[in-house]
């Protein structure tokens, strides 16, 4: 089960930035997934906390744009299965506020080099996307094996990740 080290402080909903780290006795702590809210300005704010706990709970699993029409992974369910894979594997893994300034994600990131994202821009690297040639190719599997299918592939893709490390 995931731990949120610090919830309430700031108090939320709080602009900034966040991580996600996979904690096991003996070695070293893994980054996994840096992220930021609160940089566009929103009726109903978002903060850190709310942005952690839809990724744990893997709240959307594919998203539309202009050059992804429902072919990739969301970086929701993606975040959610490393945790998953990570907790399956006896990490402990641990969400904290790291920042209140959400420009601060870009040095985040290229400092502590999370697993999931590239250095130089934040963004998911596309390996982990797991985009698909066919339009709507993960629109067309919201269903238990279209998941299992995601997930597979996913923990096959850190099953070499984390062996590198």
């Amino acid at each position: 089960m995931a731990i949120f080290e610090n919830p309430n402080f700031p108090l939320q909903p709080q602009k900034g930035v966040y991580g996600w780290y996979a904690q096991k006795d003996g070695q070293a702590t893994i980054v996994i997934y840096i992220g930021m809210a609160g940089q566009k300005p929103s009726l109903i704010p978002k903060g850190t906390l709310f942005r952690g706990i839809s990724e744990l709970q893997r709240n959307t699993f594919t998203s539309n744009t202009s050059n992804s029409p429902y072919n990739t992974l969301d970086t929701d369910f993606i975040v959610g299965t490393a945790i998953l894979y990570f907790e399956r594997n006896g990490y402990s893994c641990v969400w904290s506020h790291i920042s209140d300034n959400p420009a601060d994600e870009l040095r985040y990131v290229a400092e502590q080099k999370p697993i999931l994202q590239n250095v130089s821009n934040t963004k998911i690297k596309m390996e982990f996307k797991l985009r698909k040639d066919e339009k709507d190719y993960w629109k067309t599997r919201k269903t238990q094996d279209g998941v299992k299918e995601a997930e597979r592939e996913l923990f096959s893709l850190l099953d070499k990740t984390v062996a590198k490390k």
